[in-house]
C-alpha cells in the first residue's frame, strides 16, 4: 500500500489501489466518528437583565432550559450575554442566530423565526403603590390615563399595546425594572407591569415588599427563543428546540427546572 509516497508490502502480496481504498475509507470513518462525537455548538444572545429567567452572569431560568433542551438532540449552546434591546437588534439584523426572551404577539411572529413550542409561559401583573391603589380593579379599567412603568424594549402583549394607542394609559418608559419600583414608591408613575417572578425577587432586593403589591394580572404570555429570519439554518434549529423541549418535559428535566425558580 503507500502512504505519504512509501510502497509497502504485507506477506509477499502487493496491495495496490484496492488497499489504498481500504485504508482511506478507515480514515474516513474514523473522521466522522470524532467529528461527530464532540456535537455542534451554537451561539444564542441572552439578556442580561430579567432576574430570574435570565441574568447578567449567564445564568437564569431560560437559559438552563434552552441548553438543557438543545443538549437532549446533540447541541451546545454558549450564551453572548447583552441587553435585551440590544439582541433584539442584532437577531433582526441576522449578527446573531437567535435570542431570548421574547414574548408571543403579533410583532415578534412578523420580525422572527419561532418554534412551536415557547419555553414556558409567564405571568405579568400591573403593580401598584398600596397607600395609592388603582382605580380600575382589572386591566380593562384602566381608562384615567394612568403612568405605567415599561421597560425599554420589552413586550407587554396587545392588550397594553391598544391600550396605549386609545390613550387610556399613558406608557412610561425606562432602562430597568428596579428603576420602575422605585419611581412607583416615590409616586412618579401610578403602576408598573412586572412579570411575577421577576417582582418576588426584586421587591424582597429593594426593600419594597411592605410598599408594592400586585394590583391584578395583566396576561399570561408565551415566552420564546427567537431566531433570526436572515439566517439560513434558523428554521432547523427552531424544529430542535421544539424537538428538545419535548424530551426533557417527558423525562421530567423541565419541571425540575422550573420548580427550582
Amino acid at each position: 500500500m503507500t502512504v505519504l509516497g512509501e510502497t509497502y508490502e504485507f506477506k509477499g502480496f502487493r496491495r495496490g489501489k484496492k488497499m489504498k481504498k481500504t485504508i482511506i475509507g478507515m480514515f474516513m470513518v474514523l473522521c466522522v466518528s470524532v467529528s461527530s462525537s464532540y456535537g455542534e455548538t451554537i451561539t444564542l444572545g441572552a439578556e442580561d437583565d430579567w432576574v430570574p429567567y435570565a441574568r447578567a452572569d449567564g445564568t437564569g431560568l431560560a437559559n438552563e432550559i434552552i441548553a438543557a433542551a438543545f443538549k437532549r438532540v446533540g447541541i451546545d449552546v454558549t450564551f453572548k450575554v447583552l441587553p435585551y434591546n440590544r439582541i433584539l437588534k442584532l437577531v433582526e439584523w441576522g449578527d446573531l442566530l437567535g435570542g431570548f426572551n421574547v414574548p408571543l404577539d403579533e410583532e415578534s411572529k412578523k420580525k422572527y423565526v419561532l418554534g412551536n413550542t415557547p419555553l414556558y409561559d409567564a405571568v405579568s401583573a400591573y403593580y401598584q403603590d398600596k397607600s395609592k391603589p388603582l382605580k380600575g380593579k382589572n386591566r380593562d379599567e384602566l381608562v384615567n390615563k394612568e403612568k405605567v412603568g415599561v421597560v425599554l424594549g420589552y413586550g407587554y402583549g396587545d392588550h397594553f399595546l391598544g391600550a396605549v394607542e386609545k390613550g387610556n394609559i399613558i406608557k412610561e418608559v425606562s432602562k430597568s425594572e428596579k428603576t420602575n419600583l422605585k419611581k412607583l414608591s416615590v409616586g412618579r408613575i401610578d403602576a408598573t407591569i412586572i412579570y411575577d417572578k421577576t417582582a418576588a425577587v426584586l421587591l424582597k432586593e429593594l426593600g419594597l415588599e411592605d410598599k408594592i403589591e400586585m394590583a391584578f394580572q395583566n396576561e399570561t404570555t408565551p415566552i420564546f427563543l427567537a431566531f433570526s429570519r436572515k439566517d439560513p439554518k434558523s428554521q432547523y434549529y427552531a424544529h430542535k428546540l421544539d424537538e428538545g423541549l419535548a424530551k426533557i418535559k417527558q423525562d421530567g428535566t423541565y419541571q425540575k427546572i422550573m420548580d427550582s425558580y
